[in-house]
């Protein structure tokens, strides 16, 4: 039996999503709730890889186990078990042939700013403190709508295929005194949002004279500005058909 959830989580203290070694990770601590609530061996797949310090607010992910559950005691009692900073909700049976990851129709992450300190922001906002032309940063993040080849603002060692993504929506917000990046296409490659996030903040900065199109068209790490921190960056929600 296959199920989906939906995952919320603070990535300040985890070293991502994906497991390994030598930091805690988003999905060692769903793979150990589970498996006790289970008692069952189980693996957990998520729609994507967020980086260390990376937050999520809608991450989805779909776990197999032998036996019919009850959705709603299992993610009570998963929840229970996972720290404060990690949570579980949404829980559903889906179809065998739903996947976390491949069968997404979209992601939208969001990348949060702020033009002065925000202690109570702290590892929440990017933290501006020189002057930026938002008019420029607005005008350029438009530009990224369309089909593109990405190649400069994936970091080197992503293990893509290719660099190609359609970007359906990327626009600048303002919330209360926040600056607020959203971006939403259906894929995206390694540290593209937070590379596009900082080489938007050169451009408003002057740093950068580059066109947004001039960049895209380089094809050119080395042409890109920055990359933003991660812990301005949430992973908002992956977006599938038939399921919330």
């Amino acid at each position: 039996m296959r199920y989906f959830f939906r995952v919320e989580y603070d990535g300040t203290r985890y070293g991502g999503w994906q497991r390994q070694n030598n930091a805690p990770t988003i999905q060692d601590a769903l793979e150990t709730a589970f498996c006790i609530v289970l008692r069952a061996s189980c693996r957990i797949v998520g729609a994507g890889r967020t980086d260390a310090g990376v937050h999520a607010r809608s991450q989805g992910a779909h776990i197999e186990t032998e036996k019919v559950i009850n959705p709603s005691a299992v993610e009570l009692s998963v929840n229970a078990l996972l720290p404060a900073d990690i949570a579980v909700y949404h829980l559903q049976q889906v179809g065998e042939n739903f996947h976390a990851r491949y069968s997404a129709l979209s992601r939208r992450y969001r990348y949060f700013l702020c033009p002065r300190k925000r202690p109570l922001l702290f590892k929440r906002v990017w933290m501006l403190f020189y002057p930026i032309d938002w008019s420029k940063v607005e005008s350029s993040a438009r530009l990224l709508c369309g089909d593109h080849d990405f190649s400069t603002f994936c970091a080197a060692g992503s293990g893509a295929r290719h660099a190609r993504c359609t970007v359906t929506h990327a626009s600048l917000t303002t919330e209360n005194d926040l600056r607020v990046f959203t971006i939403e296409a259906n894929r995206f490659v390694y540290t593209m949002v937070r590379s596009i996030m900082g080489t938007l903040i050169d451009i408003g900065r002057g740093r950068i004279t580059d066109s947004m199109a001039d960049l895209l068209a380089a094809k050119d790490r080395s042409r890109a500005g920055m990359t933003a921190p991660a812990c301005g960056l949430v992973l908002d929600k992956v977006f599938y058909e038939g399921v919330d």
